[in-house]
């Protein structure tokens, strides 16, 4: 039972009156597949806490403990055999829900009358996360970056007699069948380096998809410092290669034909149930919030706002970019999901700067 029942019927209304009628959202780390226990338990005493702080420098007490009540509840029912990222819990005057997100997100805290899923959501913790493959002339390894640590997931020998200077389509194919098995969607950027005519033949073949990141500043072997030592030169630059793998994805995206814009189109495919990734410059999202408190006649922002919920709800993933940067799309895109054939499209070595070997 919720701490509704400690307040007269009278008092409770008061609640949602204009003075009382906040909402408090959080959004916080939970991956109960990931963490220990007593970690989750320590981000959640955290939480609890900083949310009572809040509230109760806003409100009356006896209103603060209705609300922080209803969040202790919702903490004890949580699902910990999910899959998740993280959570975002909202605790409005009439309701309360959490929703799993399969991507993370910054740890933060609202308390007012507009707090929404997706402004929760909006800070997504974008840390760097990827492959990088080690094409040399005799074998291929894929390693990837993931939570703070490197892994080789993949490593397979060339078929005897094969090397740079005859066709290893043998080895082209495996290394792709494994990329297309792992990052079938093109959720992650993959990075490829190794000997310079052997990547080279690798971007030239007809079974390459043309959605890579070349790496070429180094002479072979790539022992394990060389790569230690790459990989750290791309966690340095994250932010630009994340960057520069959204624009690739838009055009790629265009070509295939999946490509959603405008807020009217985008709003319309989100009530329609269509699944991907959604793009929204951050001037639109300002002007959604914007529009929310000054109750403008901006006539689709609440439509749009409640579908961007459900979409999140059902499990897919938001990511805000930079300001101006999706302007030409009317500063939304939807990037439905695809079968990833869809990103066998084209022979060159880099979707975003064709046949240029990108540098550091």
């Amino acid at each position: 039972m919720y701490a509704s029942s400690l307040i007269s019927s009278s008092n409770l209304k008061k609640v949602r009156t204009k003075k009382f009628a906040l909402s408090l959202g959080l959004a916080l780390p939970f991956q109960p597949r990931m963490q220990d226990e007593k970690t989750m338990d320590n981000i959640l005493k955290f939480s609890e806490q900083s949310a009572h702080e809040m509230v109760h420098r806003t409100l009356d007490p006896v209103y603060a403990l209705n609300i922080f009540t209803r969040l202790k509840n919702v903490f004890s029912k949580l699902d910990y055999n999910s899959h998740c990222n993280s959570i975002a819990v909202l605790i409005r005057p009439d309701n309360e829900s959490v929703t799993y997100l399969n991507f993370r997100v910054k740890p933060i805290i609202y308390f007012n009358k507009y707090v929404s899923l997706l402004e929760l959501t909006a800070n997504a913790d974008s840390q760097p996360d990827f492959y990088y493959l080690v094409l040399e002339q005799s074998n291929a390894n894929l390693f990837e970056y993931h939570h703070n640590r490197l892994n080789q997931v993949y490593a397979t020998k060339q078929v005897p007699g094969l090397n740079e200077k005859t066709n290893p389509e043998t080895l082209f194919k495996q290394v792709l069948q494994t990329i297309e098995r792992l990052n079938g969607h093109n959720q992650k950027p993959v990075f490829i380096t190794g000997c310079p005519k052997l990547v080279e033949l690798f971007c030239s073949s007809s079974l390459y998809p043309g959605v890579f990141f070349r790496l070429l500043d180094n002479v072979a072997p790539f022992d394990e410092e060389i790569i230690k030592r790459l990989v750290k030169e791309i966690i340095s630059h994250w932010n630009y290669w994340q960057s520069k793998f959204l624009m690739d994805q838009i055009m790629i995206a265009q070509k295939a034909n999946v490509l959603i814009a405008e807020i009217e189109m985008v709003s319309q495919a989100l009530r329609n149930g269509v699944d991907g990734l959604l793009l929204i410059d951050k001037r639109l999202k300002q002007r959604l919030y914007k529009s929310r408190r000054a109750n403008a006649l901006f006539n689709t922002a609440d439509e749009l706002m409640n579908q961007v919920e459900r979409f999140l709800i059902s499990g897919n993933r938001i990511e805000i970019t930079e300001a101006g940067s999706l302007q030409q799309f009317g500063g939304i895109v939807l990037l439905q999901n695809r079968p990833s054939h869809f990103f066998r499209l084209s022979p060159v070595c880099n979707a975003g700067k064709f046949n240029n070997t990108d540098t550091f």
